[in-house]
């Protein structure tokens, strides 16, 4: 129910959950931070080689995120239960109560706020480590995350160029660019293929992928990115996103699991119930992805083909 193929109500959590991580530790590690030593020309002699040159050292870090706690609780009275052949609006001939179950519903409900809660999370979430029961985890989100691969549009439109801009400077912070993803707002995917009109470009027919996002193939000079909308994406920011590294990191309670249904303490004629769970995002090493800001909040249509002559027309 938290990973519903299909659901674009949460295209990341549907992209990413194929594969969710477990940890059971509630700050986890995305990897190892180090820079490697820099080539030179060697300038060594016969002579020189005989004396073992001064050892050098790199040093290593260590990148961490955390899971927080996602916790909803719903009742259903008695009266509601045995109150289901009730219609409600209009009352056609051989209509039946839908659904069957008020649980179910209710619950299936509750697991939509869960999910949502948890894409906008793994997109606006700050981080925030606790040092005491009393204080709140808090995952880093992708927009926070994001620190090395960033370009500022300076309200500028979000169109091939920038794109293509993007994929080089990825590409030069050792990230690899041959399958990532841009999440952006319906104004940007709109201005991207309009620029690519302009441009001369090429933009594939949209397609579901395997998750049942709609996804539309731009292709730069660069490379190919993948193009869907996001939801909770800011206006005015978009990411481009290397979706095979990144996962959901769930902790588990010990003998109850994850996201499950727990009976409350009985005081009145119905039925209380919890839903608790516990996820993070990892999001592997932060220089795989890339991030858009400034960008034009508004769509500019385009007047056609861009042209550039070389002779008087």
């Amino acid at each position: 129910m938290l990973y519903n193929t299909g659901n674009t109500r949460t295209p990341l959590l549907s992209m990413i959950g194929g594969n969710p991580l477990y940890t059971n530790s509630v700050e986890f590690i995305l990897g190892q931070t180090y820079a490697n030593e820099e080539g030179d020309i060697p300038n060594i002699s016969e002579t020189d080689s005989l004396t073992a040159p001064k050892p050098t050292f790199v040093t290593r870090g260590q990148a961490t995120n955390v899971t927080q706690i996602f916790h909803e609780s719903l009742a259903i009275s008695y009266a509601k239960q045995s109150n289901m052949g009730t219609l409600a609006g209009a009352n056609l001939a051989g209509q039946e109560a839908n659904p069957q179950s008020e649980l179910d519903f209710q619950v299936a409900r509750k697991m939509d706020k869960i999910a949502r809660s948890i894409e906008k999370t793994f997109i606006q979430g700050t981080y925030n480590k606790a040092t005491k029961d009393s204080e709140v985890n808090k995952t880093r989100g992708l927009i926070s995350a994001i620190t090395t691969n960033v370009i500022d549009l300076e309200g500028k439109a979000l169109d091939m160029w920038a794109i293509n801009d993007m994929l080089v400077k990825i590409k030069n912070n050792g990230g690899d660019i041959s399958n990532l993803t841009l999440l952006g707002t319906s104004i940007q995917i709109s201005q991207i293929n309009g620029s690519a009109i302009e441009a001369g470009f090429e933009v594939g027919t949209p397609y579901n992928n395997a998750f049942g996002i709609r996804i539309t193939d731009v292709i730069c000079p660069a490379g190919t990115v993948h193009m869907a909308e996001g939801e909770f994406i800011p206006e005015g920011t978009a990411l481009v996103l290397n979706i095979p590294a990144i996962h959901p990191v769930e902790q588990p309670v010990p003998g109850k699991g994850n996201f499950f249904l727990e009976d409350l303490d009985k005081t009145g004629a119905g039925e209380k119930k919890q839903i608790f769970g516990q996820i993070g995002l990892d999001y592997g090493m932060e220089f795989l992805h890339g991030k858009f800001t400034g960008i034009k909040t508004t769509f500019t249509k385009p007047v056609g083909r861009k042209v550039v002559t070389v002779a008087e027309v």
